[in-house]
């Protein structure tokens, strides 16, 4: 990183981005832009998955943007830094003019950047906006939202360690497995941040204790017996810290007899949070079709539903 300072980085990215926006260049926003990335106003946060969800969410912003009579998105960086070799954090405020007038207050902004094959790309958003839902369609700026001292960056951000998230991811699920192997109930439920939520293809259910794990658990002790099966194994695919003390992982699970598979794969998504120095489990999906919980036989299926998706139809 010698040469270049974090905050020369950070302004470029925002710059990019600014322009893409405007111009609804779609194809470079999605260059510079991880997914999955997290959005959060003072509000609400979204994890954003996909690039069609991306591509709606910054459709609506430039909608609502234009629609005010902006015809400049300025965005000035005021500190960044880098936290590790591929991640860095900075501060901004975004300035939304017509020519030189201010159609929206000015408001504070915090990023975190991820290298990924040499390229500069936005992981993690948190703005000065009130607004409670996303996509962003009339952006209401917060009280407090030109105060950039307000985003104060997170201490203890795992990002600051050189530690490979996916690693982090793996070791994890390799706990729940050896406890699904083991019979090992209280082992299982150690790994879980009560209360915690379970989703499938159209089915959304807060686990609040133990007592509601249990039959899940049984059912896939008494699953694995059924099938044959010697062991549980999950192997991850990909994970992303996106956020200070969150992880964002996806893998495969599939019951074993020996090296074949009698059972899987079944596709998931985890978000584990970090409290202290030890990762639990925060929300779990799976690629299944079950519409009750517990259920007595999991149900495969191709869908992963995405996170905006069980934002949006558990809205309140």
């Amino acid at each position: 990183m010698a040469g270049v300072t974090a905050l020369t980085v950070y302004q470029e990215t925002l710059d990019v981005l600014s322009r893409a926006l405007m111009d609804g260049d779609w194809e470079v926003a999605q260059a510079r832009i991880k997914l999955p990335h997290l959005q959060r106003t003072q509000s609400t946060e979204i994890v954003v998955e996909t690039a069609e969800d991306l591509i709606i969410g910054l459709t609506a912003f430039r909608d609502a943007l234009l629609g005010r009579g902006a015809t400049h998105l300025v965005r000035l960086a005021t500190d960044a830094e880098f936290m590790s070799e591929n991640y860095m954090t900075g501060h901004h405020v975004t300035h939304t003019l017509n020519n030189a007038v201010p159609v929206v207050d000015s408001y504070a902004n915090r990023m975190v950047l991820l290298r990924e094959e040499g390229l500069w790309k936005v992981l993690e958003v948190e703005c000065m906006l009130d607004n409670p839902h996303w996509p962003i369609h009339i952006p209401h700026v917060h009280r407090d939202g030109a105060r950039p001292e307000a985003l104060a960056s997170p201490e203890n951000d795992a990002r600051r360690q050189s530690v490979d998230p996916r690693i982090i991811y793996q070791s994890f699920i390799d706990e729940l497995s050896e406890a699904t192997t083991e019979e090992d109930f209280d082992a299982y439920c150690s790994c879980l941040l009560f209360p915690y939520s379970s989703h499938t293809e159209a089915l959304d259910t807060i686990i609040s204790a133990p007592n509601e794990v249990r039959p899940f658990f049984d059912m896939l002790r008494r699953e694995m017996q059924d099938r044959g099966a010697d062991r549980l194994e999950r192997r991850a695919e990909r994970a992303e810290f996106i956020a200070s003390d969150l992880i964002c992982g996806y893998h495969a699970t599939d019951f074993y007899n020996g090296e074949v598979s009698v059972f899987g794969p079944i596709k998931s998504r985890m978000i584990l949070k970090r409290q202290g120095t030890t990762w639990y489990l925060k929300s779990v999906t799976n690629s299944l079709s079950n519409t009750r919980f517990p259920y007595n036989v999991p149900k495969p299926s191709t869908a992963l539903v995405t996170l905006r998706t069980i934002q949006e139809r558990t809205r309140t």
